[in-house]
Formats: C-alpha cells, sequence, structure tokens
C-alpha cells in the first residue's frame, strides 16, 4: 500500500508493508526527525489486516493519535494526528497533494455529524436535518469530485499550517489565542468565541474575539452551543431566529442573531467544548464550505487543546503526587464521567509532622540557611509520602500536612500512612546523623487520624487545591500539636484499629481542643537502634518499605548560629 507521511512538515512517500516503517531520530529510523523530544526509534507505522496501524516503540515520551495515549498498535486513518513528543506526522492520502485529487472527504472530521442548514432546504426537501457521520463521508466523497484540486491542497496546506502553529504555542491561552485567529482568517466573521465545559459540565467562554472589538454586547446562544455539543453536531443556520431547532432560545430572540456557525470539540468520542461563529446576512453570512472547514479545524484543535488542559491539569496533580500516582489519576478520569478531583467523602488517613522548637531555633539562623534546611528535611519527608501513595497538602511553616486514601481510594490507607511516619522519622535521624558541626539536631512530632473526610478542590477561580476537611482533620492536628512529644509518632484510635495495636503503646485519655469526647491515642513505638524489637520498623524483618534516599542527604553549605545558651525550644 502506497501513501504519503507528513513528519513534522516534510513529506515522505512510503510503501506501506507488514514490517512497515519506523520514525525516530536514530540513523536505524526509517524516516529521521530531529527533535529532542523524540526517541531514536520512536514508532512504526505498518501493515495489519490490509489496514495501516501505528505503534509506540517504548519511547520516553510516548505517542498520542489524537489525543489518545498510544498503548497498543492502532488503526491509523487518514488525516489522523500523531505526536512523537512534540513532532507531527499526518497520513496524507495517496495523491492529496499532488494535482487532479481531492482531499475533502480524508479532512472531514470523523467523530462529528453535520447539520444542512435552511439554506439548504431548495436542496433537501427534508429541510434541517441530523446527518449522521456514515451519511456525511458519502455526501462528501460524491461532492469531492466537483472541487478543484487546488483547493484540496490549500484546504490541507491550512490544516498542517493550523497543527504546526497549535504545536509551538506555549500554554493554553496561547493557543487559545492561535485557534482563533486561524480560524478567523479562513472563515470570515464578527465574533467568534472558544467555549470548554468546566468540570460540572457547563459551557464557559475561554476566549472572545470581535472583529471590532466593543462594538458587540449581546451574548451568545447557549442554545446553539449546548446543542453542538450535547449532540456532537456541526452547525450552521443561516438565521438563528428562523430556524425551528434553536426558537426557542431566549437570546436569538432578544439579540437578532443572524448567521452562526457552531462546531465541536471532541477527543476520543468525547465532546469538551466548541468554537462559534456568528455574523449578519449583510456580511454574507456563513456557507457548507465554511462549516465543513470548520469542522476540520476544530478536529485539529480539539487535540491540542485537550493536551494543554492534561499538560495543566498534571502539573497541578504533581503538586500534591508522585508521578506514579498523577498517572493512575489521569488514566482514572479518562475512565470516569466524574472529574478526578470532585469533591467527595472518602475514608482516609490525615499525617501532621511538625518539626520541634524549629521557631524558636530559627530565630538565630540567616534567611538562606533556614530555607535550605527546611527544603532539605521537606524533601526528604515528602519522599517517603510519595513513596507510600500521599498526597502532600501543604507545608505549614514547618509543618507537613498529608494524607492517605484520596484522590485515588486505597484500602490500606492507614496502614501506608504508619509507614511513611516511620520512615519520615528513620530520614530524619539520618538527615541529623550528617548534620554539620554547628546545625542543631531536629525532632518532629507526627499524628495520625483515620476516618471520614471531606476531599476535593476548595477554593476560588483563581486559585483551587485539593484538600480535605472535616472532624478526622482536626483530630490528627490535635494529636500531633497536643499529645505527641518530640521523636513520638501518636495515632488516633481508629487508625489502631485499622492497623492493629500489637508493637503500640496505649496512652492515657486526653481532652483535646475543639474535640468534644475524651481521646485514649496509641504511640507507634519505633527506635532507630532496636528495629527487631519495635512495632512498625521499616525493612525486610516486617515487610514495610524502607526510606528511600532519591540522591545523598546534605545540609546547606552555610554557617549556623546557635541558639543562645539557656534558651529552651518548645517541645
Amino acid at each position: 500500500m502506497k501513501l504519503t507521511l507528513q513528519v513534522d512538515g516534510a513529506l515522505h512517500p512510503v510503501t506501506l508493508t507488514e514490517e512497515g516503517v519506523t520514525i525516530g531520530r536514530g540513523d536505524q529510523a526509517t524516516i529521521k526527525i530531529q527533535a529532542n523530544a523524540v526517541s531514536r526509534v520512536h514508532a512504526r507505522v505498518f501493515l495489519k489486516d490490509g489496514r495501516p496501524h501505528v505503534m509506540d516503540m517504548k519511547s520516553l515520551n510516548g505517542t498520542t493519535l489524537n489525543g489518545a495515549t498510544l498503548v497498543e498498535p492502532t488503526p491509523l486513518g487518514p488525516g489522523d494526528t500523531i505526536l512523537l513528543g512534540e513532532a507531527m506526522v499526518m497520513w496524507v492520502p495517496e495523491g492529496g497533494a499532488a494535482p487532479g485529487s481531492g482531499l475533502n472527504l480524508n479532512l472531514a472530521p470523523r467523530t462529528v455529524a453535520s447539520r444542512i442548514s435552511l439554506e439548504d432546504r431548495a436542496f433537501d426537501a427534508s429541510g434541517s436535518i441530523l446527518v449522521p457521520h456514515a451519511s456525511l463521508e458519502a455526501m462528501l466523497a460524491q461532492a469531492s469530485g466537483q472541487h478543484p484540486a487546488g483547493e484540496a491542497v490549500t484546504l490541507f496546506q491550512r490544516l498542517a499550517s493550523m497543527a504546526g502553529t497549535l504545536l509551538r504555542a506555549a500554554g493554553l491561552n496561547e493557543l487559545l489565542e492561535s485557534v482563533m485567529g486561524l480560524v478567523t482568517a479562513q472563515i470570515p466573521c464578527q465574533r467568534g468565541f472558544i467555549l470548554l465545559a468546566d468540570a460540572g459540565g457547563e459551557l464557559v467562554p475561554e476566549l472572545v474575539w470581535e472583529e471590532h472589538p466593543g462594538t458587540h454586547t449581546n451574548p451568545i446562544s447557549r442554545t446553539i452551543a449546548r446543542t453542538a455539543m450535547d449532540n456532537r453536531v456541526a452547525i450552521l443556520t443561516t438565521d438563528a431566529r428562523m430556524d425551528p431547532r434553536f426558537s426557542a432560545g431566549e437570546s436569538i430572540k432578544i439579540h437578532g442573531i443572524t448567521s452562526a456557525l457552531c462546531a465541536p470539540l471532541i477527543v476520543e468520542e468525547k465532546a469538551f467544548g466548541v468554537i462559534y461563529l456568528e455574523t449578519s446576512l449583510n456580511k454574507g453570512g456563513f456557507k457548507r464550505e465554511d462549516e465543513h472547514l470548520l469542522s476540520a479545524m476544530a478536529n485539529f484543535a480539539a487535540v491540542g487543546i485537550q493536551r494543554e488542559r492534561e499538560a495543566r491539569f498534571r502539573q497541578r496533580l504533581e503538586r500534591y503526587h508522585s508521578p506514579q500516582v498523577v498517572d493512575q489519576i489521569l488514566k482514572s478520569s479518562q475512565s470516569k464521567e466524574a472529574p478526578a478531583l470532585q469533591a467527595q467523602r472518602c475514608q482516609i488517613s490525615v499525617l501532621f509532622a511538625d518539626i520541634s522548637g524549629f521557631t524558636r531555633m530559627s530565630e538565630g539562623m540567616e534567611p538562606l540557611v533556614l530555607a535550605g534546611i527546611l527544603n532539605r528535611t521537606f524533601e526528604a519527608m515528602t519522599d517517603q509520602i510519595f513513596s507510600r501513595g500521599g498526597t502532600l497538602d501543604k507545608y505549614i511553616g514547618d509543618a507537613i500536612m498529608a494524607f492517605f486514601g484520596a484522590p485515588n481510594p486505597d484500602p490500606d490507607h492507614a496502614r501506608h500512612a504508619t509507614e511513611a511516619a516511620i520512615a519520615m522519622q528513620e530520614a530524619l535521624y539520618d538527615l541529623n546523623a550528617m548534620r554539620p558541626e554547628g546545625y542543631p539536631e531536629l525532632k518532629m512530632r507526627i499524628g495520625i487520624n483515620s476516618g471520614e473526610a471531606f476531599a476535593g478542590d476548595i477554593g476560588c477561580e483563581k486559585r483551587m487545591d485539593y484538600t480535605v476537611m472535616g472532624s478526622t482533620v482536626n483530630l490528627a492536628s490535635r494529636l500531633e500539636s497536643s499529645v505527641a512529644r518530640p521523636g513520638q509518632i501518636v495515632v488516633g484510635p481508629r487508625t489502631a484499629e485499622l492497623i492493629g495495636q500489637e508493637g503500640l503503646r496505649q496512652l492515657g485519655a486526653f481532652s483535646l481542643k475543639g474535640i468534644e469526647q475524651e481521646i485514649r491515642p496509641f504511640e507507634v513505638r519505633w527506635d532507630h537502634d532496636s528495629p527487631t524489637a519495635v512495632h512498625g520498623r521499616s525493612g525486610p524483618e516486617t515487610g514495610l518499605a524502607p526510606p528511600i534516599h532519591p540522591g545523598p542527604l546534605h545540609w546547606p553549605d552555610h554557617p549556623f548560629m546557635p541558639v543562645e545558651p539557656g534558651r529552651r525550644s518548645r517541645p
């Protein structure tokens, strides 16, 4: 089978076989790409059952097809977009860029059906109808021979240029601006909007473009936008006021929208937004060619937008989670309807850790020394939390708040929290053993409590944080601040019940601020010098994960000003 691959802007005619061709930056690759994010042999395109397929070759940065990460050989279709890291690959059908051929059929969106607009009623007695994808392809195939080859080539060049521009965009905002700039350059209009669905499924305008800024204040028709996204159809209406599909929309009645054009943004059969254009009849209105072009451009834009949204989401997740947990959350969010960080009640264990007396000690430190000690200590502590699937909630001065069991459910959250606490104490012991002369010996109090809590994104539009709230959290905080002594790990009754009380030492009854009933907590007995006699000591004898050291433990190379004699740090 002969086909042409456009690889990072260059055309490569190939004869495809079952062995196929490889793409990468190494000499052994059939088609070479000079890009840092591309592996030596990054992907393979080959024939399987008579159809082109693409597969990732265990590359470092992965391969995506139309925004979806490849995990197995996947069929490749005309116009599909493959990303090798940051490099783009497209299948140009045989003859698609050569004189005498048409490309309209191949560039039509595969997941978006089309509506025949009211201006076409003279040609279709059924009037305004929904055309399924299969019917759309047949209709376009019949019409493809009516367009000059030059127009098809121009259309392909527009889309290829668009894909390249989107790949170069730095961040979501710049990408949205690039999309709208490319769309309005090809489809004249008076107003343009990109609307993306929020966590609740509501369409929110993320970008607004006006031919003459400030001249229009009318709202857009949510009736049209929702119809396009919910039904996954491209919509062209010559006069929205007369179109029976949208006559109920109040904004259409009041503001006199004339010609509207709207196409959904779809990746992997899921619609997450729309590109919406408006113009007036005296501007000529929109035509069916505009509808097809916008649908094709929306397909390209959707891949880029979704990619940037996922990158932004991943960056947020990486503030709280280890890379392994981030991958689990992303996979889970792709298979469920509810957002991964949606507010919910869950069973968790909450851990508070505080460096004992550090506030008093820090009074004699230079700012750089203080920051260096805290940063190195927090790095070691966070490693232990992440290695056991925990979520870092926040740093509070010289304290750490973390929890286990959310957003990914963990039936062993209490055990993992306790393991992390022991490993944190051991890591701090190792840091103290290596501290330079004059540096303080750091000790840490840790409190853990288990139970039901509220977990989810909390904040405002400008700042959202994933956190936990409730009485379970409050008690964990009190156990750390009011019960635990330096070097101790104290757990609540529910945590002790979940991990088993063997090796735990029950403490007396405590009346804690903000807690109605008396609490009888337990101490987790651990001793760095006596690992075999102590409950919870990590190592091969117990099966608990040992503390991890991602790099050499070290302290900042700054002199420390010792605490004045006679001054005692808060225990």
